[in-house]
């Protein structure tokens, strides 16, 4: 009776411990990472945009802008936006349009961004 007893209490034990590490996701099963909005803020110059697989590269300074207001403007497109952070999700609301990308990479200095359209991926490249 005492083995059966210790057989269970092992068996609670163990899967406390792997229900209480396991990973949040999103509603989309991807890892769930949460993004500093400080360290977004600021203007992000173009590196290179990557579409289906076809590279264009920038080195005349275009930039994008991430305001702490919840403002934004694309030098590219001349578009103004609002933005909202959840999570590693920015949500910008263009021409009351909204448009959700996801923070791959995030540091002081480099930021990288993707969307998926219907199966198309699209991945922008930013450094500071």
């Amino acid at each position: 009776m005492k083995k059966l007893l210790f057989i269970a209490l092992l068996l609670i034990g163990g899967l406390t411990i792997f229900a209480g590490c396991s990973k949040k996701n999103n509603e989309d099963g991807s890892p769930s990472t949460s993004i500093s909005k400080s360290k977004l803020i600021g203007k992000w110059l173009y590196v290179k945009f990557v579409e289906n697989g076809d590279t264009e590269t920038f080195e005349d300074g275009e930039y994008f802008q991430l305001n702490e207001d919840g403002t934004a403007y694309d030098s590219m497109d001349n578009d103004n936006a609002q933005w909202s952070l959840s999570g590693n999700k920015i949500t910008f609301i263009v021409a009351g349009k909204p448009n959700i990308a996801t923070v791959e990479k995030l540091t002081s200095s480099e930021l990288v961004m993707s969307t998926n359209d219907n199966g198309e991926v699209r991945t922008a490249y930013f450094k500071k």
